[in-house]
């Protein structure tokens, strides 16, 4: 966006799409001839869950109302269900394929997966660990990270892209309850978003 100030007309502000070849940096600058202001508007990095139950939905608020946009995919109806959550989160009852045709990842999205056990999260990590998402946790113990990568490495998910998984995802911080494992969660989003930055 420019702003300009003409004297007769007071303050004129124009949209223009960020060119390709401008390198990201200050949110604000002023062009070279000092006539105009460049503000940088980009959107809030977007958060995928994948699992509605308990801990999924509270890592859903919690990374709402940390200002990141969220999606909260589960492939039960009754668990993908939007009077369950608060205005401002997508709600998407599928599986994992339609909801990755639907919402692409790219690298300003993070994914956190939060299902109901080891096989939904394998065939989902089997799709998003080798994607383009900035960001993939899975919800679960280290124990979980063994099982579960050794089965994905068998059926060929590059190991690079396992090691990139966070598991167990979110910050140690001793959480028990599904809002203390939220906050854990975007705690580390947040950490995530912010070096991204």
């Amino acid at each position: 966006m420019r702003t300009a100030t003409a004297w007769d007309a007071g303050p004129l502000k124009t949209f223009e799409p960020l060119r390709a070849d401008r390198p990201p940096g200050a949110a604000a600058t002023l062009t070279r001839d000092g006539r105009f202001m460049e503000e940088r508007l980009t959107l809030a990095p977007r958060v995928l869950v994948f699992g509605a139950g308990h801990v999924g939905a509270a890592i859903a608020r919690a990374a709402a109302a940390a200002g990141f946009r969220v999606v909260v995919v589960d492939d039960r109806a009754d668990y993908a269900d939007a009077s369950r959550f608060p205005d401002g989160i997508a709600v998407l009852a599928a599986e994992v394929e339609a909801a990755l045709t639907r919402y692409p990842l790219t690298s300003t999205d993070a994914v956190v997966i939060a299902t109901r056990g080891h096989r939904n999260d394998a065939l989902i990590l089997e799709r998003v660990a080798p994607s383009a998402a900035g960001y993939v946790g899975l919800l679960g113990s280290r124990r979980k990270k063994i099982v579960v990568t050794k089965g994905l490495t068998t059926a060929g998910v590059p190991a690079k892209s396992l090691r990139r998984v966070r598991v167990p995802v979110g910050l140690a911080i001793g959480a028990v309850t599904p809002e203390e494992i939220a906050v854990s969660v975007v705690a580390e989003l947040i950490a995530w978003r912010r070096r991204a930055s």
